[in-house]
């Protein structure tokens, strides 16, 4: 789809101010400039993310009576479950909270449910079965549990209380919750609210140690060290496509460090099964290496295989582990493609559909574990939100996944009448309904979408940090640039625009991906391999470009790196 160029414009007494009493170079004072830093003391939070800067964890809402309940827990040895999700934010933040809660000494178990037969979230039947079978004294959720209220309430008539940390979105908490640690809900801190759930896991974790502390808990035992689980919160935080900003992008820079230091013996055996680059993994290696292998798990087997990788100190079994998720995610790629063919086949049948604001598709056997994925891929191609529905027994559930400008959960909200349960975040949600109901349901959306869209640009944006002439990119420069990181949702790469460039060489490579060598049209000095993903296959070859939208990276292969340029959009 055809990009609208927008050059940003920041301030120029604010980069001049940063220039001179920050100490950046003009390019890097713009560029910080243009993420809202404006003041010497924000320049250096940023460029360098420290633990000890973090947001107190005491100004979430839940959290003085969530520790104190789980101290007087660890004091009379009852037995604690950890109940979590089975994506890879639930699993990182089941793995934080076990993790913490063994170098504790607590009597901890942990139970993620199946997602074919149990579905998401705390449900009455596991609390009157598993829960009430193990002799549960307390549950403490991770990143689910805010809209478990019969859950919650029935497990309190047993005498089983309940700690909920979760960070979707909801209109009330469990009232009959012991603590409710969201960040997101009515009662949070809003100041916290992109954290991701592995997140409000962690800052749990964060004020339990202390208040332990205080009470005097550690003269007996080692303290744990918190930094050591970092790097889950990073994988959590980037496969849940949190915002990489405030204390994620703290978080998560320090979770990276974790990571390339080879300390867990899961997140290794992961990095070199996957194929990562050891030792330099970026907030890119975990989206595209590590989350989905993570993901596979939960989407097409069981995630407390994921999890057991991630607590585990033996390398053998992580080894093992890894192994086994990397077919998972071999059987969970082949699945996506079966259901994206199909549905780019109906496309081609009846093209009528792309004209629609929203794409409602569904089909009998589709693996529930895929749709997701197969939405994300669709809203994107045809940058529109998406939803793709399994049917089966009178019943259609699946996920939604929604582009920039359009609140998918707002969307549905306006639909539930027609629904029997949705709940998610503004790009994302899950759903299920009556197959009785599907058209109706389909009408509804569209409406509701072209009502949000209305308010939205029809064509995608494409923000310019910046002129940058390809020679000028040097490995001294990717040095400065790498400060500005991690890179991802919220945090993006900045974008440099390029004229007049000469192509030298083309060709397409894998999946109508075009690698090229570039040359600069302000000076010609020196060449630069390049790539463009996802070209249309019948788009023809050029010599020149116009101008070019690029960022620049490092490419990593056999142990050595070599400066990239990725192309994102082009001027012919």
């Amino acid at each position: 789809m055809e990009k609208q160029w927008q050059m940003l414009h920041p301030d120029e007494k604010t980069v001049r101010l940063l220039e001179r009493e920050a100490g950046c170079p003009p390019l890097m004072a713009r560029l910080l400039a243009i993420r809202g830093i404006r003041t010497r003391r924000q320049a250096r939070r940023f460029l360098n993310p420290l633990l000890r800067d973090l947001t107190s964890p005491l100004e979430m809402t839940g959290m003085p009576a969530a520790v104190d309940r789980i101290r007087r827990a660890l004091t009379a040895r009852e037995k604690i479950l950890v109940f979590g999700d089975y994506d890879a934010d639930g699993v990182t933040a089941t793995a934080v909270l076990v993790s913490f809660l063994r170098q504790c000494g607590a009597q901890v178990v942990y139970h993620i449910p199946y997602r074919m037969a149990e579905g998401y979230g705390l449900g009455t039947d596991f609390i009157r079965g598993r829960a009430r079978s193990i002799g549960a004294d307390l549950i403490v959720t991770a990143d689910c549990g805010s809209s478990s209220h019969e859950a919650v309430h029935l497990a309190s008539e047993l005498g089983i209380d309940t700690i909920v940390t979760d960070h979707h979105p909801v209109d009330r908490a469990p009232e009959s919750a012991v603590a409710v640690v969201n960040p997101s809900s009515p009662e949070g801190q809003t100041d916290l609210a992109h954290l991701a759930g592995v997140g409000v896991a962690f800052y749990l974790v964060v004020a339990l140690r202390a208040h332990l502390r205080e009470k005097g808990f550690w003269k007996t035992r080692p303290e744990p060290n918190l930094k050591q689980l970092c790097d889950l919160v990073a994988l959590g935080t980037v496969a849940d496509v949190s915002p990489l900003i405030l204390d994620n992008r703290t978080l998560t820079a320090t979770g990276l460090e974790q990571i390339n230091a080879g300390l867990r013996p899961g997140i290794r055996a992961l990095m070199r099964t996957s194929g990562a680059p050891q030792a330099s993994a970026d907030a890119e290696t975990i989206a595209f290496k590590l989350a989905p292998r993570i993901n596979a798990a939960g989407r097409v087997a069981h995630a407390r295989i994921a999890c057991e990788l991630l607590l585990t100190d033996d390398h053998r079994r992580a080894n093992r582990l890894a192994a086994a998720l990397g077919r998972l995610n071999g059987r969970r790629q082949a699945m996506e493609s079966d259901v994206l063919q199909s549905i780019l086949s109906r496309f081609d049948r009846r093209p009528e559909l792309l004209d629609r604001p929203a794409l409602v598709v569904h089909g009998n056997g589709w693996h529930e574990g895929v749709l997701g994925i197969v939405a994300s891929r669709l809203a994107r191609q045809f940058h529109r939100p998406s939803i793709v529905l399994a049917t089966g027994n009178g019943t259609a559930k699946g996920s939604a996944r929604s582009v920039e400008g359009i609140d998918i959960s707002v969307a549905l909200n306006r639909c539930e009448d027609l629904l029997d349960r949705f709940g998610g975040h503004p790009l994302a949600a899950g759903l299920s309904l009556g197959t009785d109901r599907l058209a109706d349901f389909a009408a509804c959306l569209e409406t509701a979408v072209e009502a949000l869209a209305a308010r939205r640009e029809a064509t995608p944006t494409l923000s310019i940090d910046a002129r940058l002439p390809l020679d000028d990119v040097t490995p001294e420069l990717m040095d400065g640039l790498a400060r500005l990181g991690p890179f991802g949702q919220g945090n993006p790469h900045p974008l440099f625009v390029d004229t007049g460039i000469r192509v030298k060489d083309c060709r397409i490579v894998g999946d109508n991906h075009r690698k090229m060598v570039l040359e600069s049209g302000s000076s010609g000095n020196g060449a630069r391999p390049a790539i463009q993903f996802n070209v249309p296959g019948d788009l023809p070859v050029a010599d020149r470009f116009e101008k070019i939208a690029y960022r620049p990276q490092w490419n990593h292969w056999n142990g050595k790196k070599h400066l990239q340029i990725v192309i994102e959009d082009v001027v012919r």
